[in-house]
């Protein structure tokens, strides 16, 4: 019997989940729900998007699990605020986990955590809840991921990485092991970060810059 959900957010990235949830679940997605600023309609994939402050009286927690698909809003702290509102509200949340992962039985794995495809959580790993870890990330074995932390894809923590709550490490960034990632710290994407890295700060490895020539004239 598939289990009724409500996915708080109507951006792109509730899109990714209510896609995830319908074809790779046994969810079954019935609405959105968003703050009241943010509707820009009043359906979305031909379901209904009600106001936040309503959604205990469309989709009740007795009634219906939830997910909130918010992206790293001001680091993280929108994704982690709307979580905590639910969770006084009564409600239990889904977990969005990917057939395709590979998800050690010996891992510990919070509520309304996504894991993509192809990622990999190894052995004595500690996920907490309202975690995003995205497609093709390897999560090393002894790794803690504190709640609401976000790995957007392709991330790598090499054993006993430590990273804290609200964290954002970008896509493609490799942790070394035993490194501690403060909490709301920004790691930019492909950074490599070989040491403890301080709470509330940015570290970003050099962009990509143009050579003065033309593409067909490039040596590769």
């Amino acid at each position: 019997m598939s289990k009724r959900l409500v996915i708080v957010g109507n951006g792109q990235m509730a899109e990714l989940f209510h896609s995830n949830f319908t074809r790779m679940s046994d969810y079954r997605v019935a609405g959105f729900a968003v703050d009241r600023s943010f509707i820009t309609g009043d359906r979305l994939h031909d379901l209904p998007v009600v106001p936040f402050d309503e959604v205990q009286s469309h989709f009740s927690p007795e009634s219906f699990l939830a997910f909130v698909a918010i992206g790293p809003v001001k680091n993280n702290s929108v994704r982690a605020e709307r979580f905590l509102d639910l969770r006084r509200k009564g409600y239990s949340f889904a977990n969005c986990i990917s057939p395709h992962a590979v998800v050690s039985p010996d891992a510990s794995i919070g509520e309304n955590v996504a894991i993509g495809h192809l990622s990999i959580v190894s052995p004595w790993v500690r996920i907490g809840d309202n975690v995003l870890i995205g497609s093709g990330s390897n999560v090393g074995h002894h790794c803690r991921v504190h709640d609401h932390a976000f790995l957007p894809v392709h991330v790598t923590l090499a054993g006993s990485v430590d990273v804290g709550e609200r964290a954002f490490v970008g896509a493609g960034a490799t942790i070394r092991d035993n490194v501690t990632i403060g909490e709301a710290s920004v790691i930019s994407a492909g950074a490599t970060i070989l040491g403890d890295v301080e709470p509330n700060s940015v570290y970003a490895s050099p962009a990509a810059k143009p050579l003065p020539m033309r593409a067909d004239q490039a040596q590769l």
